[in-house]
């Protein structure tokens, strides 16, 4: 048997350095992508609720070892990738857009005036490509395309952490001192491009409580009709007290259509924490123990139902026709918008994040129960339960309320929601 040993040039030994790279690396994403689905399996607790699921992908929202994270309380979604809040591992703080297919982080900003600043986003305006949050005396601007800085400005003031939609422009609110003399909360409108403001309007308050505090809570625009906009404001009484309005305000003619339609009779801490929402010709808020729901037209209140608790930390969403809440009692209801008669309740967590919502699911994580829930709006029947320290985690093991992402199915991914624990980012297929 006779050998021919050739000689290998220089050229063709490249090449096969370069298949070898491509194939350690594609074979290192395929044990690393195989052993991230096949290490957790379905579980059920006892009622047949799912506790533990596969997850499509997860990423670490931190760049070394965890340390405590941002927030946000509501899903910023944008060109179906999401922004989540993630740290370098040394106390510095940043937010990252994160892709929905496979969890590679596509950019990140961190471009806050004061190093370690705490990015705190209770309230944002997203207008199309930019996001705008403010942070005390601090307001930001991102570009979400790239993560840049549209604009940062250090403001005059401290400004309330509630900012609300209006066209190309949002309203933010502080103290400002009226001509009556008179130190009370005004709304400022912003420019959305250049992050300039200017004081807007104010509410039609009482002139007889000259020691007490008072101020605007949020400004809704009117869905199909621009100019018109939803007030609430509130007055603080001796004692704290607090007495809570509505008023219809016609932005053209620069008055009130309708005003000082009470919300609730007073009480302490009794003001909407969460903006209205306007549907159908009707105005929905939470206020304190309270759900209520005015006619937007004439302002008077349609209904009224009253709870043991508030519903400060997760508010409510309306989907279906159906009005679904989280109250700090530990139930999720379900209540007809049209007559506000409860139709399920069901015991999930108190304290809990915004909810999310998608072909009829509704998702959310637990705070005093730090549980991933996934809940069927028709019935109040809850599908998931998900414990973080099923999929794997050791240190910090549970599920956090930050905002809860849901996307729709599109081209040839399915539909997901994704969900942060302490130490991850965590992407499912979408139960339904």
């Amino acid at each position: 048997m006779r050998i021919v040993l050739r000689r290998i040039d220089k050229k063709s030994i490249t090449m096969i350095k370069k298949v070898l790279v491509l194939f350690v690396i594609f074979f290192s994403f395929s044990c690393e992508t195989e052993k991230a689905n096949n290490n957790v399996t379905h579980q059920m607790d006892d009622q047949g609720v799912v506790i533990a699921a596969p997850y499509i992908w997860k990423t670490s929202l931190h760049l070394q070892h965890p340390v405590s994270n941002s927030y946000i309380k509501h899903p910023i979604v944008f060109n179906g990738n999401i922004v989540v809040p993630t740290t370098d591992g040394a106390n510095n703080f940043s937010l990252s857009m994160m892709s929905s297919k496979e969890g590679k982080i596509l950019w990140k900003w961190d471009d806050v005036f004061e190093k370690g600043e705490y990015i705190d986003i209770a309230f944002n305006y997203q207008n199309n490509n930019l996001l705008i949050y403010l942070n005390g005396g601090r307001s930001y601007c991102v570009n979400l395309d790239n993560g840049s800085t549209k604009w940062r400005i250090r403001l005059d003031r401290s400004f309330d952490v509630r900012i609300n939609s209006f066209d190309n422009y949002f309203f933010v609110y502080a103290n400002s001192m009226t001509n009556n003399g008179f130190n009370e909360v005004v709304s400022f409108k912003g420019d959305s491009e250049t992050g300039i403001i200017s004081e807007f309007i104010t509410a039609n308050y009482s002139f007889d409580c000259h020691d007490c505090m008072r101020g605007m809570t949020h400004i809704n625009q009117v869905p199909n009709h621009k100019n018109r906009l939803v007030v609430t404001y509130n007055e603080n009484l001796p004692d704290w007290i607090t007495q809570s309005y509505f008023g219809l305000y016609d932005v053209d003619l620069q008055d009130w259509v309708w005003d000082k339609m009470m919300i609730a009779p007073p009480k302490r801490e009794n003001y909407p924490y969460h903006p209205p929402e306007i549907l159908n010709s009707r105005i929905y808020a939470e206020i304190a123990n309270s759900i209520v729901c005015h006619d937007l037209v004439t302002g008077k209140q349609l209904w009224k139902r009253d709870f043991t608790n508030g519903f400060m930390f997760s508010g409510f969403i309306i989907e279906d026709g159906r009005l679904i809440a989280n109250n700090e009692d530990c139930f999720t209801v379900c209540l007809d918008p049209d007559t506000g008669n409860e139709l399920w309740r069901v015991k999930t967590a108190g304290t809990c994040s915004i909810m999310s919502y998608l072909n009829g699911i509704v998702y959310f994580v637990g705070g005093s129960v730090p549980r991933f829930f996934a809940i069927e709006a028709s019935t109040g029947k809850i599908v998931w339960k998900i414990d973080a320290a099923l999929l794997g985690e050791s240190y910090g093991a549970q599920f956090r309320t930050n905002a809860v992402y849901v996307l729709p199915a599109k081209d040839d991914q399915p539909a997901k929601v994704v969900a942060l624990s302490n130490l991850y980012a965590y992407c499912f297929e979408a139960y339904r």
